[in-house]
């Protein structure tokens, strides 16, 4: 433990670390993947995926040396006890920070199979991380603006088939996908904007979680819901845990049951796709009082 350090100091080592953990992750999955395009064979696909996934299994486990390193985190994690499990699972999150990916792989532990995200077409290009995880076959999606959306309709379906895609991946190569339904970091100036009707979250996009579980919501073995709030690192969350400025990390983990609304066809079933609509509104409202019932209970403690 090197948290004692002052925050500049923790600052470069932790730059330096995380660079260098990228840096020598990332560039043999590139490697891997020049070879995946020249050899366009199943098994060699099936080869290097494996591959890339016990490299990813690297990377995650050295984030979590790092950060214990170099942050003196209280871990406040309630809920359901995560199990074991080697097939594919499904977390749905909310998004307050960048931090939230390497915290994931801090709690779930190596309990739950590699994980995948869906990204920002932009991070594609930052580099090495970027190419390494177009590499892990991570899904990005692309945001386009109503003009585009009007002159060119079928922009529409782009990130539904890569939707798709991802997870036809899920099912040949066990994977935990991570599903952030707000679909952007939450803050108060992008929840002003988006007029949000909830006092913590973004409002959810759906579509995306949706087709995920209208593909494989019956062959995944857990879904989860997960709420993550940092009390004292609510603005620049990532940049406090490169100067060790993270104290304490709240963590709710559900698991969800698999009801009829989580099982249907979403793209073509209208009166499912408005009940899947309405039950995921209502998981947020659920998760915005619980994230307002954390905060209250940490003012509380504060106090004492």
């Amino acid at each position: 433990m090197i948290s004692f350090l002052p925050s500049p100091i923790l600052l470069v080592i932790n730059c330096i670390l995380i660079s260098l953990n990228v840096i020598v992750i990332a560039t043999p999955m590139m490697v891997l993947g020049v070879f995946k395009f020249l050899l366009p064979f199943h098994f060699v696909a099936i080869a290097i995926e494996k591959c890339n996934y016990y490299l990813y299994k690297i990377w995650v486990f050295d984030n979590r040396v790092i950060i214990r390193l170099t942050n003196n985190i209280k871990w406040h994690i309630t809920g359901d006890k995560i199990p074991t499990t080697k097939k594919s699972c499904i977390i749905i999150s909310n998004h307050i920070s960048w931090l939230d990916i390497l915290f994931i792989g801090c709690v779930y532990k190596g309990n739950v199979p590699t994980t995948k995200f869906f990204m920002k077409h932009s991070l594609i290009y930052i580099p090495f991380a970027g190419l390494a995880c177009y590499a892990l076959g991570m899904p990005f999606l692309r945001r386009y603006p109503k003009e585009k959306l009007l002159k060119n309709p079928k922009l529409r379906t782009k990130d539904i088939e890569t939707t798709r895609a991802a997870c036809k991946r899920l099912i040949d190569f066990p994977t935990t996908l991570i599903n952030f339904a707000e679909g952007s970091r939450y803050t108060p100036e992008k929840a002003k904007k988006a007029r949000s009707p909830y006092k913590h979250l973004l409002p959810p996009k759906v579509a995306s979680l949706g087709v995920a579980l209208s593909e494989i919501g019956n062959k995944v073995d857990y879904i989860f819901n997960n709420t993550f709030y940092y009390p004292d690192n609510q603005k620049k969350a990532f940049v406090d845990m490169l100067k060790g400025r993270v104290k304490n990390v709240y963590v709710n983990v559900e698991i969800m049951e698999k009801t009829p609304e989580l099982e249907g066809n979403y793209l073509e079933d209208k009166q499912y796709k408005h009940e899947f609509t309405m039950y995921v509104r209502d998981l947020w409202d659920k998760k915005d009082k619980l994230l307002d019932k954390i905060h209250q209970d940490y003012e509380e403690s504060m106090k004492k």
